[in-house]
């Protein structure tokens, strides 16, 4: 594999102490292993790089401190936007590339003063990864119908919520180009401007000079624009910007950092905006997270039945609509070999690790048992009825409850599902869902 070769000169260039060869190596390492970021951080004793894959960090390489103030200077120099000599406080930079594999990267980077010397934090925008579609992201169901349904309505607005990492950039994009045809026009407010789309308008945020999301929101009215999207909600000017967009006729999309489609309410709430401004403005909510992909070449079949996630996964459905139910199995394809397997026999695929042939490790995978990852959704579709539990002053928790009795698709259930078709496992789904586990 490629990465193995570069690891090699990676491991090689730093016992030769050549600071510009331990740049490009590790660059080249993580793209071909198709990491999102790089660590270079120091310990107590020595340091060390790592590159996160699928979510998960690994250690790449360990080195003696001695270097690590001369790696930092170097990459602090070649930005052009860090000061060498500042060690006190965190630094950014946006910075371009260009791997030793030829692939044209993007890299934004901070500095952090830890109690042992600087961190370094890269995270990789590949500029030769196309912006895959909507089909392709694990959108799957009820799910799928109520996005497409969203994305021809022509004003409103369609949140995007979850932590860092969680695939909301590329879920937004992915929206952002479906809609983009030659009879709409689009603008963009994004800090930072991380894929540059033929046929937006793409704007980059500069609060310094009093571009802000709110201000663009506003002057870009003036453009006339039929869909916009504000690149994150961060506080009560840019959602009632957002809030008139949407009741003056255009489809606004952005992104809110809450923990699911729900607790947006509350959010939304806390930000001063009132029931009846959320109920004529909110079309659609989506919360997303990623898991792991089972390994399809070395994946096996275990039983769960004594997983306590297991019965929590067969909770998940106890207030499911019945007749809802049925649709929604038939709608994402799963037969009824693997129903039965699922909830009479508590079997479900895992990645063994190991080549099916040779016993060996896997060469596909790595013993790991994944390979690849895969969105879980959760869409809170604003019907008539959630409005008029809104306009009614029910809860967030309270609309939750019923959506979910009415067939609602949250995290867990969507989980659930894609561990019913082999696609991940209990452990992945129940690492990102919350659920009161035995002790």
């Amino acid at each position: 594999m490629v990465e193995v070769d570069y690891k090699a000169r990676l491991d090689e260039s730093v016992l030769q102490s050549d600071v510009v060869k331990i740049f490009d190596n590790l660059l080249t390492v993580a793209v071909e292993a198709g990491a999102s970021d790089i660590h270079i951080e120091p310990m107590e004793n020595y340091c060390r790089m790592r590159i996160r894959i699928d979510g998960i960090l690994e250690e790449l390489v360990q080195y003696p401190k001695n270097l690590h103030e001369s790696i930092i200077s170097k990459f602090k120099i070649e930005s052009g936007q860090m000061r060498p000599d500042e060690k006190r406080v965190p630094q950014d930079a946006r910075v371009s590339s260009v791997t030793l594999t030829n692939k044209e990267i993007d890299l934004r980077a901070n500095t952090f003063p830890s109690v042992w010397w600087e961190c370094l934090v890269m995270r990789i925008v590949d500029k030769s990864k196309k912006i895959p579609p909507l089909e392709e992201l694990g959108i799957e169901g009820s799910n799928k119908d109520i996005i497409f349904r969203h994305l021809k309505y022509p004003n409103g607005i369609i949140l995007m919520t979850g932590p860092t990492g969680s695939g909301k950039t590329t879920t937004l994009y992915a929206c952002l180009d479906y809609v983009n045809t030659t009879e709409v026009n689009i603008i963009t407010y994004e800090d930072p401007v991380e894929n540059k789309m033929p046929g937006l308008n793409q704007a980059q945020i500069r609060a310094d000079i009093g571009f802000t999301f709110a201000n663009g929101l506003r002057w870009g009215l003036r453009q006339d624009p039929d869909i916009m999207m504000v690149w994150e909600i961060r506080d009560r000017e840019t959602l009632d910007m957002a809030m008139e967009s949407a009741m003056t006729g255009h489809l606004v999309f952005s992104t809110v950092h809450t923990n699911s489609s729900a607790e947006t309410i509350t959010r939304v709430y806390n930000l001063w905006a009132k029931p009846y401004m959320l109920v004529g403005t909110f079309n659609l909510v989506m919360a997303e997270r990623l898991t792991k992909k089972v390994c399809d070449h070395c994946k096996i079949q275990t039983s769960v039945k004594d997983n306590p996630k297991y019965k929590y996964a067969k909770e998940s459905f106890r207030n499911f609509d019945k007749e809802a139910l049925k649709k929604e199995i038939i709608s994402r394809g799963i037969n009824q070999q693997q129903r039965n397997d699922f909830i009479n026999d508590a079997m479900i695929y895992v990645g063994s690790g190991k080549d099916p042939v040779s016993g060996e490790k896997c060469p596909v995978c790595g013993w790991s048992g994944y390979k690849g990852r895969v969105g879980l959704f959760e869409m809170m579709d604003y019907t008539d009825e959630i409005k008029n539990l809104l306009l009614d002053g029910k809860s967030a928790f309270e609309v939750e409850s019923i959506a979910l009795e009415r067939g609602m698709i949250n995290l867990e259930r969507d989980g659930v599902f894609k561990v019913i078709k082999g696609m991940t496992t209990l452990d992945e789904v129940y690492r990102y869902v919350k659920a009161k586990f035995d002790k």
